[in-house]
């Protein structure tokens, strides 16, 4: 991981985007101190959104089909 002085990351964050986009990564340091970390994305890690598993009830009917008949009686 290489170190970036603040100024220069600002002043050529398109080159060190690139280098990013390339797998690099960085570590800011503003007035000797670091204040952020520049990581690749990456795809793989899990979000706020992550698949949940249905529910199974009597009768091996999931919680959609109960909902579904409740509206339907409506």
């Amino acid at each position: 991981m290489n170190y970036l002085k603040f100024t220069d990351f600002r002043n050529h964050s398109k080159e060190y985007f690139d280098k990013v986009e390339h797998g690099s990564s960085f570590i800011i340091i503003r007035k000797g101190k670091p204040i952020a970390k520049v990581v690749p994305f990456n795809d793989s890690i899990a979000g706020w959104k992550r698949e949940n598993k249905k529910i199974k009830l009597k009768n091996n009917k999931i919680s959609l089909d109960f909902i579904i008949q409740e509206r339907n009686e409506k």
